[in-house]
């Protein structure tokens, strides 16, 4: 049956109390009439054969329209939004439900994707400002401000968005995505952190070594001596400030740091200090800065002495051995929509291995062609700091191979402690690890900035 009869912003709520309102009055006169039959009756009158196919074209109604609204804030399409606005002003509040997390907001897409007039539009139509999603517990306001729309930052702060925005599964605030998730093209924006300060924003520790403001540093450490206690989120392995001032490669803020009375000792959620952290990414100058301010070496990370004296030979035979353990290779591309990518890929004749999640936006897919494998995340050239290609090597001894790789990272250690600056080792992008998905890995960079995934599978 057709669903032309129905108006045009048919609600099944409001169809629902219909139904009960008509069966209140028809057992007046039939005390035993039932809600079944008066639910098929006003069906039948908006062209339907049952109460069921009525509910199956609304809610098919109502999933077109939000379908078309999300890709109308994704592509800024300001006057889609009016019109779809104007027929249900409903959508507004909706959450897309073809996105990972809960309570995605089209106005968290619009800010995301810097879109300031579908912002405004979405904002004088009643949308939240502070909708918080349930993936990383974020309002607009956070991914405005992560991805540097000042002009957006504005508009929602107008319309009240809370310009601290504590809660954040990240545990940096929106001053932290404005500043410490900045990147690349996207350096933090002095006026943009200045608004947000003006409208109730409150630094923290990483929020200032991020902006780079030494007398910040100061100011914080003195007003809250604690700041240097504080560490990040799990999801950035709980560093430290020392930690993360050396991966900005920001050795005055290290000096300040130090001078300043911070830990040397206090470890990440790896158990790594300072100087690990500073040994993993073969930086030897954090490495003489920390030794020089009495920080000892890790515990258990000595150098081998027995295999020194012939360390190139040995280090070389040792690795050809494990080469045999690595059983493939496998390049993971990044690209602009997994889904999308997985179905054209599909048409040309490769083969789906999985996907994740199975509904829904996916963040990450597997194919093969034949014995060859390739694996698609999200990324595209997004974000300037990130290869579109990284490799990920399978192997049954991952423990092995992580400490054969390390080793040349402390010998790399000593030898800038000695004073030959032109010692190199092998940068370290991820410590070795359990991920979520099961196994074990970690991850090392190449002199041109890709990616070397080394990943044991978790036995089935």
């Amino acid at each position: 049956m057709s669903d032309s009869r129905l108006p045009e912003r048919a609600s099944l709520e409001y169809l629902k109390k219909l139904a009960k309102d008509r069966l209140q009055e028809l057992r007046r006169k039939e005390p035993r009439a039932k809600l079944a039959a008066v639910q098929t009756a006003l069906a039948r009158e908006y062209g339907f054969s049952s109460w069921r196919a009525l509910k199956s074209g609304i809610e098919h109604r109502e999933q077109d329209a939000a379908r078309l609204f999300f890709e109308a804030c994704t592509d800024g399409a300001v006057d889609t939004l009016r019109r779809l606005l104007d027929g249900n002003p409903d959508l507004v509040r909706i959450s897309n439900p073809a996105a990972p997390h809960g309570n995605w907001t089209g106005l968290h897409t619009a800010a995301q994707r810097g879109h300031t007039d579908a912002v405004r539009l979405l904002l004088e139509r009643g949308a939240d400002p502070n909708a918080k999603e349930t993936g990383d517990h974020t309002s607009p306001l956070h991914w405005a401000a992560a991805n540097g729309h000042i002009d957006i930052v504005r508009a929602l702060l107008k319309a009240g968005a809370d310009a601290q925005g504590i809660g954040d599964d990240h545990e940096l605030d929106v001053i932290g995505w404005a500043t410490v998730f900045r990147s690349g093209e996207n350096t933090p924006h002095d006026e943009l952190v200045s608004l947000l300060i003006r409208n109730g924003a409150r630094h923290h520790i990483f929020s200032a070594i991020a902006t780079g403001d030494l007398e910040l540093i100061r100011s914080l450490v003195k007003e809250n001596p604690g700041s240097l206690d504080r560490r990040m989120s799990r999801f950035e392995q709980q560093q430290t400030p020392l930690q993360f001032a050396i991966g900005r490669n920001r050795y005055d803020i290290l000096d300040l740091l130090i001078q300043l009375h911070a830990d040397l000792e206090a470890k990440d959620i790896n158990g790594h200090t300072a100087m690990a952290t500073a040994i993993l990414r073969g930086d030897g100058e954090a490495i003489r800065r920390l030794h020089a301010a009495g920080a000892a070496q890790p515990h258990g990370w000595e150098i081998d002495r027995k295999h020194q004296r012939t360390a190139q030979t040995t280090f070389q035979f040792l690795m050809a051995k494990l080469a045999v353990s690595i059983k493939k290779g496998v390049p993971m591309i990044r690209v602009h929509e997994v889904a999308r990518s997985l179905e054209w890929y599909r048409s040309i004749g490769f083969k789906m291995l999985g996907r994740y999640p199975e509904d829904g936006v996916a963040n990450w897919g597997m194919l093969s062609f034949g014995k060859a494998e390739v694996m698609l995340v999200p990324g595209g050239k997004q974000d300037p700091a990130l290869r579109d290609v990284s490799l990920w090597f399978y192997t049954n001894r991952i423990q092995k191979l992580y400490e054969m790789l390390r080793s040349r990272q402390l010998e790399a250690a000593e030898a800038a402690l000695a004073g030959e600056t032109g010692a190199k080792g092998i940068e370290f992008v991820q410590d070795i690890y359990n991920p979520p998905y099961g196994g074990r890995e970690f991850s090392i960079r190449d002199l041109d900035g890709y990616v070397l995934n080394f990943l044991q599978p978790r036995e089935e």
